[in-house]
């Protein structure tokens, strides 16, 4: 196992390609890089380096281990960060999770009302699938996290609903069915759909809901961002169905967004780890997600 100053020199290594900018990049002498440098190869059992002229590049084991190694410099170098914070009294950070289209629909307006009352948080943001987002909780790397989907079975993660989640035709304003004052899904489904892809919750509801009418799944187009989806839309390709957030989107561009139905069974949700509980700005930003989806 390789320890800090071991990764420290690899990175810098990687970063100057010679032993001695290298050592002096982490305050070491050159032949104590050097020996240090081989002691690790012997340890992890394979060459991390070749000469060529006199200087040193990574061989492909050793580059391939660079990804890691700087991945794990990082989470160090933030719990250095966050310790001293704690030491210093200043551990006003929140980190938040949120699949792509709540952290563009819900955040921004959530987090302008809560830096009015906590305006020294500072606050980081990360986005990923509603999967990745509920293993973020898991793992005590968010704070909070905004999840599209059904409910969580993860006794380690708290969950709470904040709105349900419907699904949405998106047309242009002079598509033949904008006037239509109620649309159903058989009605757009043979208008050329551009649908959310299956591994999204609302995705999979579509394509559950047009099974269920008795429709072929057959969409024009099969995208992964309700955004997307909606651009297509404008651009004639078809009607889009989007949800909830992604109808939002739409009306903001000036599109149509027409209710279909809601969907069973699912809702955008708040989740945190179930043994940290949310406190002062924490339990703001919460609060001010709740305001953004009424909003």
């Amino acid at each position: 196992m390789l320890n800090r100053r071991e990764l420290t020199l690899l990175r810098a290594m990687y970063q100057c390609t010679t032993v001695t900018a290298a050592a002096q990049a982490v305050h070491m002498s050159q032949p104590a890089a050097s020996a240090l440098l081989r002691d690790m190869e012997t340890r992890v059992g394979f060459a991390l380096f070749r000469r060529d002229n006199r200087r040193l590049h990574l061989t492909a084991q050793g580059r391939a281990m660079i990804p890691e190694v700087l991945h794990a410099l990082t989470g160090m170098e933030a719990v250095d960060r966050l310790a001293s914070q704690i030491r210093d009294g200043v551990n006003d950070r929140l980190v938040v999770g949120a699949v792509a289209v709540t952290a563009s629909m819900l955040l921004p307006p959530a987090l302008v009302e809560v830096r009015g009352d906590y305006p020294d948080v500072k606050f980081s943001v990360r986005t990923g699938s509603g999967l990745d987002i509920v293993e973020m909780a898991v793992d005590h790397r968010i704070d909070i996290g905004v999840v599209i989907g059904s409910s969580i079975p993860d006794e380690r993660v708290h969950q709470e609903q904040i709105a349900p989640v419907s699904l949405h035709a998106v047309l242009r304003p002079d598509h033949p069915l904008a006037r239509t004052r109620r649309l159903s899904l058989e009605a757009v489904a043979a208008a050329g759909l551009i649908v959310l892809s299956t591994s999204l919750p609302a995705g999979a509801a579509t394509r559950q809901a047009l099974l269920r009418a008795g429709w072929e799944y057959e969409p024009v187009m099969e995208v992964g961002q309700s955004f997307t989806a909606c651009e297509m839309a404008r651009q004639g390709l078809g009607i889009a169905i989007v949800e909830t957030l992604g109808a939002r989107y739409a009306q903001r561009q000036g599109l149509i967004a027409k209710r279909l139905m809601t969907v069973e069974d699912m809702a955008i949700s708040l989740v945190a780890p179930r043994d940290r509980p949310l406190h002062g700005a924490g339990l703001g930003l919460k609060q001010a997600l709740v305001n953004a989806m009424r909003g």
